[in-house]
């Protein structure tokens, strides 16, 4: 797996605003046990940001031409080859995109019939869209990628079993935003690091068995994790028990808009979750 770690990629300070700007947000969704997760496209992201100029001047710092490059140019990538675009994120939400986000974060049971088919056919017609405006077509000399990516909190329970991700990923970042208590007796909740030792080399989610821990990256305000995601990326979170508090980070990657990661075998088939940022 090829990775790198930068310690104090943001500082203490600056992290301790962005925890406590964030505790305004109320809609989350809970995933992986004791995972809150938030859309960097979710409408209380777009709040978050509009009220929080340290939110905004971070997500303009890692959305950037820069980021990708710097991320790019440590895995030996040329970095002309992409081009970074914006399509599930908006500068400004039109009364259409606002009313459509909000129908998207509503519990399916509670939506009525003719909006739930409206919301059906948006979501059709924006996947093809997406398939056609970031084409060979308009875009024959280079790949589109686009910065996608969420904000969760994690508790007790949480975990992640040893895994690499999506297929259009192409280059995933974590950025911690706290560390655990060192009161607590804790055990879990390190960002840990496989090597595939036996079993079938092009597996999604090996067997814990086959595999050997080669590293286990401990959380810190600011620390940045970059990873290449290829056939080895493996990675995984160990259950996370007698924390005390939360676990706040930035998860995410520069992601492959209409063409899947040619660092992945092309049997895989591992589909992007595309509809949690639309």
């Amino acid at each position: 797996m090829k990775y790198f770690s930068v310690d104090n990629f943001i500082d203490n300070k600056l992290c301790k605003k962005l925890i406590k700007e964030s505790n305004s947000i109320k809609n989350k969704t809970e995933i992986h046990g004791g995972r809150k997760f938030l859309s960097s496209t979710d409408i209380e992201f777009y709040n978050l940001l509009n009220n929080s100029k340290e939110w905004k001047n971070l997500i303009n710092k890692i959305n950037s031409k820069k980021f990708l490059s710097f991320c790019l140019k440590k895995f030996n990538l040329e970095d002309n080859n992409f081009s970074l675009v914006d399509f599930f994120k908006y500068k400004n939400l039109t009364d259409a995109q606002i009313s459509f986000k909000k129908l998207s974060s509503t519990r399916i049971r509670l939506i009525p019939t003719k909006n739930l088919v409206l919301y059906s056919l948006i979501r059709l017609y924006r996947d093809c869209l997406r398939k056609i405006k970031f084409s060979k077509m308009f875009y024959p000399y280079k790949n589109v990628v686009e910065l996608l990516f969420d904000y969760s909190k994690a508790g007790n329970g949480y975990s992640r079993q040893i895994h690499r991700d999506s297929d259009n990923r192409l280059v995933v970042f974590i950025l911690y935003l706290n560390k655990p208590s060192k009161k607590d007796n804790y055990k879990g909740g390190n960002f840990d690091i496989y090597k595939l030792i036996k079993g079938n080399k092009n597996t999604t989610y090996p067997n814990k068995k086959n595999c050997k821990k080669i590293d286990s990256i401990k959380p810190h305000p600011g620390k940045l994790i970059v990873f290449l995601n290829d056939n080895n990326s493996y990675h995984g979170v160990e259950i996370m028990k007698n924390h005390s508090q939360l676990r706040d980070f930035i998860y995410g990657g520069f992601t492959l808009l209409n063409k899947k990661n040619p660092y992945i075998d092309k049997n895989s088939k591992v589909p992007t979750e595309f509809h949690l940022y639309d």
